[in-house]
């Protein structure tokens, strides 16, 4: 961290504010500091998917950084947010110095696949197990991350739909079976 600390650009970013850009090149990873960033990727049809929110204490950009890529997702500053930027010639350096750290990366992109491999069973399955998928996710990362009332998720149908790929009318008629069975209640803008 003292090696990092001499390297970063701390940046900030409002609410909306685009992190990093799809198809952009990817020279810096972001180590989220304070807020909630979203991430989406946009298919070649056009349709944009919600693929999660990262609350600090996070990392984004990273695996651009590593594989010398494109970025394969914009992350959009949903509060406001402060990163520390590290670009990939500093980034080597600190894994070539700390192999450590590259384990600790190693271990969280295995946690991201794991992640992955479990959201394409429940999408598989039908619109409640991805929802159930959707919101369990969700608030275990607010647990994690201090925020008051974790179990209120700040999701409208329209976000659902955005990480879903489901229709309005799928997304509603399941939150009303499982409003129905009181398993969760549903506002204009929470769940």
């Amino acid at each position: 961290m003292r090696e990092a600390l001499k390297v970063v650009t701390e940046r900030n970013f409002q609410p909306d504010e685009l992190v990093v850009e799809q198809d952009a090149e990817g020279e810096a990873l972001h180590l989220v500091t304070t807020g909630v960033v979203r991430v989406s990727r946009v298919s070649l049809g056009g349709r944009e998917r919600v693929l999660g929110d990262i609350y600090a204490p996070g990392v984004v950009g990273e695996t651009a950084v590593l594989a010398h890529q494109e970025r394969s997702a914009s992350v959009r500053a949903l509060t406001p947010v402060r990163t520390l930027m590290l670009h990939r010639e500093h980034f080597e350096l600190i894994l070539r110095r700390h192999p450590r750290v590259l384990w600790n990366l190693a271990e969280m992109l295995a946690r991201r696949v794991t992640f992955l491999n479990d959201e394409l069973i429940a999408f598989g399955q039908n619109t409640e197990a991805a929802l159930t998928h959707v919101f369990a996710n969700l608030y275990r990362q607010r647990l994690a991350a201090g925020v008051p009332q974790p179990e209120v998720l700040p999701l409208g149908t329209q976000d659902i739909m955005a990480r879903t790929s489901s229709s309005r009318e799928t997304v509603s008629r399941v939150l009303k079976r499982l409003e129905a069975h009181n398993i969760l209640e549903v506002s204009p803008r929470s769940v």
